[in-house]
């Protein structure tokens, strides 16, 4: 997306980092041109990545998924360390 000048100059000058404004754009609620990114907004965020984690970190006690999938039809799915190939 292009960036004017000034946007660049109050960035800098807010102390505001460009990737901050990436989060904005991704998870802020529309209002009119503006996007806003509240505390309300970044803890709901914060709150689905602990979620995250917690799933991931049950996926690695388990050696890693594997979901085998044909289109949108999911088949099965099982640990990865289950699976014997010899």
């Amino acid at each position: 997306m292009a960036k004017t000048k000034h946007f660049g100059d109050r960035i800098q000058q807010r102390g505001i980092r460009v990737k901050t404004v990436e989060l904005a754009r991704q998870y802020g609620i529309p209002d009119g041109d503006k996007l806003i990114l509240g505390r309300k907004q970044i803890l709901i965020r914060l709150n689905e990545l602990d979620q995250e984690r917690k799933e991931l970190i049950r996926a690695m006690d388990k050696g890693g998924v594997i979901v085998v999938e044909r289109g949108e039809t999911l088949i099965t799915a099982y640990d990865f360390d289950s699976f014997n190939r010899y």
